[in-house]
């Protein structure tokens, strides 16, 4: 957990909200866009790495994990 990422972990709440890292940072394709994101896991949360899209706040999104578990669960809700 460093830079960016490590920051907004540490501003928004830490371990009581996102809970602890369980991956490292690593290039992943956004399914809501396409678009191929630097992204760390955490035990509650997806970090996605959005530089200079919006002011310095927002250049960590969080990513819509229970959309993309619902999706994969039921297809064709």
């Amino acid at each position: 957990l460093c830079g960016g990422f490590r920051t907004y972990w540490e501003t928004f709440g830490g371990l009581a909200v996102y809970g602890l890292p369980i991956s490292e940072e690593f290039q992943e394709v956004n399914p809501d866009t396409g678009l191929v994101y630097t992204v760390q896991y955490f035990e509650r949360q997806r970090f996605e790495w959005h530089p200079g899209e919006w002011p310095e706040r927002y250049d960590v999104m969080l990513g819509r994990i229970g959309v993309q578990v619902l999706d994969a669960r039921y297809p064709n809700r």
